[in-house]
């Protein structure tokens, strides 16, 4: 049997992340659903945020966790900021952290788990829940408020 690889390499997901829209998350922080693959718990986004931008307080709760990538400027998980670009980061299940952007614009992609439990900082009791779900409507929703139709919708 020979391969063909023509016909294998059809089976690659292929796209230009310029294709797809950032839409706003919060004050300051966009993002865009690169790839989405429900049934595995399994995304790719791409965060954008500004200076200065702090994320909520909050945890992955299922054993996937999260990962992330830095594309460029610097951010962590406090304010040393030492994840710059080329640092790859695992948000390990369970543990409550926050999202603290540096001094200029910031760029990372992160896979894995999108659901999080934003956390009450004296109580450390859950404030609220974001699921994958209530993500992918709500960038589905933004785009088609200006006209655009993500690849994986067509």
């Amino acid at each position: 049997m020979v391969l063909d690889i023509a016909k294998e390499l059809e089976k690659t997901l292929h796209l230009h992340s310029t294709e797809l829209p950032y839409v706003q998350i919060d004050k300051g922080m966009e993002f865009r659903l690169l790839h989405a693959r429900p049934q595995e718990n399994y995304y790719v986004t791409q965060i954008r945020a500004q200076p200065g931008v702090e994320g909520g307080l909050h945890k992955h709760p299922f054993e996937r966790g999260a990962g992330g990538f830095t594309l460029r400027g610097a951010w962590g998980h406090d304010h040393q900021y030492l994840y710059r670009p080329g640092t790859y980061i695992f948000e390990t299940p369970g543990v409550i952290h926050q999202f603290l952007n540096g001094p200029e614009e910031t760029e990372i992609l992160f896979f894995g788990d999108l659901h999080a439990d934003f956390v009450d900082p004296e109580t450390l009791g859950i404030k609220s829940v974001v699921t994958a779900d209530k993500i992918i409507k709500r960038y589905i929703e933004q785009c088609e408020e200006q006209g655009i139709t993500p690849h994986y919708l067509k």
